[in-house]
């Protein structure tokens, strides 16, 4: 008898992946009727159906399971983002406050023994002591006499932040990091050492009279 090869080939596969149903030889299907074969075929494809359909709603079942431990944790995420969200809504509140603050200038606490001339010699300040009245005129709000400031309290410097920086004695990567006109932070001397690498070979080695750029945006390089 002669098999059709789509008949032939789903009665010989039948439901092996599946073990559900048993496999036939073309010998054995020898012995069947080409309507017996196509019937038997139907029967299996029926069974393969029936079977992924209840494979299906095993699966679905699960989902439905878990569900109740899905939605909590959902829940959980949009509080983390939203207040994520919030987060960085202060962070930029801050960046801009810190901006604000030092384009007016930056602060500097009044030690015992100075006066706006010494003030205002500082190499960070101005570096120039004759420059003291750009400190008396920004702070007439709480200075009424020039010559007469006090320890412990807080003047304002009107000073730009620096785009480059010469190194004095004493100075290092970290230190100049923190300097007010420069980033403010000691944790930042990774952003000087890199934008001076063309100067600079070893990060704990620094001398006295080097420029070095402070990079606000870019890359620059420094000059000995």
């Amino acid at each position: 008898m002669k098999l059709t090869m789509v008949s032939a080939l789903l009665l010989c596969l039948g439901l092996a992946s599946t073990g559900l149903a048993e496999t036939w030889t073309a010998e054995e299907l020898s012995e069947y009727s080409q309507s017996e074969i196509e019937a038997m075929g139907d029967d299996n494809i029926q069974l393969q159906i029936a079977y992924w359909e209840w494979r299906k709603a095993e699966a679905d079942a699960r989902i439905d399971g878990l569900m109740p431990q899905v939605t909590p944790l959902r829940d959980t995420l949009d509080e983390l983002e939203a207040r994520i969200a919030e987060l960085q809504s202060e962070i930029n509140a801050l960046r801009a406050e810190i901006e604000r603050l030092r384009s007016a200038g930056v602060q500097h606490l009044i030690q015992d023994g100075e006066c706006l001339w010494l003030i205002a010699s500082y190499h960070y300040n101005y570096n120039d002591g004759s420059k003291w009245p750009l400190i008396y005129e920004r702070n007439r709000e709480t200075i009424s006499d020039p010559d007469l400031i006090y320890a412990g309290h807080y003047l304002w410097v009107p000073l730009p932040m620096l785009s480059s920086y010469t190194v004095v004695e004493g100075d290092y990567l970290g230190k100049i990091a923190g300097y007010s006109r420069v980033y403010g932070e000691r944790g930042m001397w990774p952003q000087l050492y890199e934008a001076n690498r063309n100067i600079i070979s070893d990060p704990n080695l620094i001398y006295p009279g080097w420029v070095l750029e402070v990079p606000r945006s870019g890359t620059f390089g420094g000059t000995r």
